[in-house]
């Protein structure tokens, strides 16, 4: 079975500090907090279009310690839970405190392992922090939140969602990427979201290359082979046109099961070969 995803239909985004962020990393600097919904906007898309919307992603800006500010908007987080939305949580590296906070809210959390110091350091702007922190905090949530989901369908659902982006080292696939796999291999996820790096106007990354196709495969091929009881999926950062289109045929080749918004040239290919898919309305971490 192979899972499609389209989350704009059904699944909200926000940002809880508007387009404030005080790390400004270098692949983001702010630029996709623009094309959020802010506290006061997200309100109003949900009055003016009741029913439409199921689900909810919580983001923000960070802090400089790596972290989107969640304890100061506690009562907006428990009015839109109390309103019957699912909410996907991107939280960065919150303390345990901050965890069991949004325990009782959060139907996942999205997390970001970043398991590279050079870019944590370099682009991500946290000196301070290192690949240590990422995973620890990933543990941490695991434990507290739980892990693997068993559902009647037989999805590959789990609290804790870990994302991985390939190439966030300005479009360069490094060694760094292929060590993330090695230890997420260990840790053993029920699910991975694999991104891939997109450069993008307005930030210090604008100029930089999509990441090399052949590298990008070859961390995939890796993560297939590596990571044996963990579903895979393409997340939604990934760069569009003729490079999504081979991406998500030649992902599909090495074992990838699920495809944020794929390419049509990929679903027209679903449907030539008869291999069965679902398509879920909102993030790929909410299945």
């Amino acid at each position: 079975m192979i899972y499609i995803f389209y989350p704009s239909n059904e699944t909200l985004n926000l940002s809880l500090t508007g387009s404030f962020c005080s790390l400004m990393c270098n692949h983001c600097y702010s630029t996709y907090l623009k094309g959020m919904h802010t506290k006061d906007t997200i309100l109003e898309t949900i009055k003016n279009n009741p029913g439409k919307y199921k689900s909810i992603l919580i983001s923000g800006g960070s802090t400089l310690e790596g972290k989107v500010p969640l304890f100061e908007h506690m009562d907006f987080i428990e009015t839109l839970f109390s309103m019957g939305f699912k909410l996907n949580f991107h939280t960065g590296l919150i303390s345990e405190e901050e965890i069991r906070a949004i325990k009782p809210f959060a139907e996942r959390i999205s997390f970001d392992f970043v398991y590279d110091n050079e870019i944590i350091q370099n682009v991500y702007h946290l000196p301070d922090k290192t690949k240590e922190d990422f995973e620890k905090t990933y543990l941490l949530m695991r434990r507290i939140m739980g892990g693997k989901i068993e559902t009647l369908e037989g999805y590959p659902s789990t609290k804790i969602v870990p994302h991985i982006t390939i190439g966030l080292n300005c479009g360069e696939v490094k060694d760094g990427d292929f060590q993330t796999i090695e230890e997420l291999a260990y840790i053993k996820p029920t699910l991975l979201v694999i991104d891939v790096f997109i450069p993008t106007k307005g930030t210090p990354f604008e100029n930089c290359p999509n990441p090399d196709m052949k590298k990008v495969l070859e961390v995939i091929d890796k993560a297939s082979r590596r990571l044996t009881r963990t579903t895979l999926f393409l997340g939604c950062m990934r760069p569009f046109g003729e490079y999504r289109n081979e991406l998500d045929i030649k992902a599909y080749e090495f074992g990838i099961k699920g495809f944020v918004v794929p390419s049509k040239k990929f679903v027209d290919m679903l449907k030539e070969k008869g291999e069965a898919f679902s398509i879920f309305n909102k993030c790929c971490a909410l299945i």
